[in-house]
């Protein structure tokens, strides 16, 4: 059975958002349990149907999938409905209820559940009308004292909203190197195979937009396994850095550009011009030379190339073909371009 990492909720952006979400959730749900008990208790009936209420809402917005067309409708009223228990609270309780400050969670509240720039002016209209409230309410009794009280609130608020804002900011930006890292070789800086079949799709929908098909050019160093056993690691390491650049210097995008594993790269480009690029490419290294301290290392590559047809043709479709053609060109003697079986 496939188990799903606990790190996935880190390096996934809306799985993340989900949990945040419903840990949120998860607070109302238990602090609506514990008010509706209290206010039973209370002989407040009113007010614990209203949390009822509030706690069958939670418990949808909790089931309810993200897919559903009307979920951010859904969710709007769910905060809607929440914001104006509190306001309805803070309109007819003492000034030392308490239920002030469940204001606090306004920004927090809005932020996570309808995003960034709704959840900013529903903040500040919230907050508007409470300092209104109190204000009409209280101002005659409290004067100077209220005036403090709400300059605390506007603070406070100022403080959780830019609070919520520069977690989801570094957490974006967490997220951006950690998707880096994880798609990057280490040792030549080009694209792994992490996200090359996505990246194929990408390729082929752009070439098939100029009316073209896409090639996948599949490149194998020859005879590398000799030269780590006679020069070592640290050289046969140096001649991937070396290739990596030369493959950059003749592709005009890198992000066409993917070491898939050990000696094995492959570059994505329209059809019409693999076959010349692979045949004056190959013949490129094996007419350089790579220096390397005192040594001077000759080394050659093999290539295979396939072509999607009409439009068609996955990633592993793609390299099938042209791991076939490799496999040829290194039974014709290396150093050479298969374009055909």
């Amino acid at each position: 059975m496939n188990k799903r990492l606990s790190t996935s909720h880190w390096f996934n952006e809306s799985l993340f958002n989900e949990a945040l979400v419903k840990g949120f959730l998860l607070v109302i749900g238990s602090s609506c349990l514990v008010l509706i008990v209290l206010n039973v208790m209370a002989a407040k009936y009113q007010v614990a149907l209203a949390e009822a209420i509030l706690l069958m809402l939670t418990i949808c917005v909790w089931f309810c999938p993200i897919q559903w067309r009307h979920y951010k409708w859904f969710v709007s009223l769910y905060v809607a409905f929440i914001f104006a228990c509190i306001l309805i609270g803070i309109s007819f309780s003492p000034l030392y209820s308490g239920r002030q400050v469940w204001v606090l969670i306004f920004p927090m509240t809005s932020y996570l559940m309808l995003g960034k720039r709704t959840g900013f002016w529903l903040s500040a209209v919230c907050l508007c009308l409470v300092s209104t409230i109190l204000f009409l309410r209280f101002y005659d009794d409290f004067k100077d004292g209220l005036i403090s009280i709400v300059v605390n609130l506007f603070l406070a608020y100022v403080f959780l909203w830019g609070l919520t804002h520069g977690a989801e900011r570094v957490h974006k930006k967490m997220l951006y190197a950690l998707k880096k890292i994880a798609s990057t070789d280490p040792l030549t800086g080009l694209a792994n195979r992490r996200n090359v079949s996505q990246n194929s799709l990408y390729q082929l929908q752009q070439v098939t937009g100029m009316g073209d098909e896409l090639a996948l050019v599949l490149i194998d160093l020859d005879n590398f396994k000799k030269i780590n056993d006679i020069h070592g690691h640290e050289v046969g390491d140096a001649v991937l850095v070396d290739f990596a650049e030369r493959l950059r210097a003749h592709v005009d995008d890198n992000e066409q550009l993917f070491r898939l594993g050990g000696e094995e790269f492959c570059v994505f480009m329209p059809a019409a011009q693999s076959k010349d690029w692979s045949v004056a490419f190959c013949q490129y290294v094996d007419d350089s030379l790579f220096y390397f301290d005192e040594l001077e290392i000759h080394y050659t590559v093999s290539i295979g190339v396939s072509c999607s047809q009409k439009g068609r043709g996955d990633f592993k479709h793609l390299y099938r073909i042209a791991d076939q053609r490799l496999y040829k060109a290194k039974s014709l003697g290396r150093n050479c371009v298969v374009l055909m079986d």
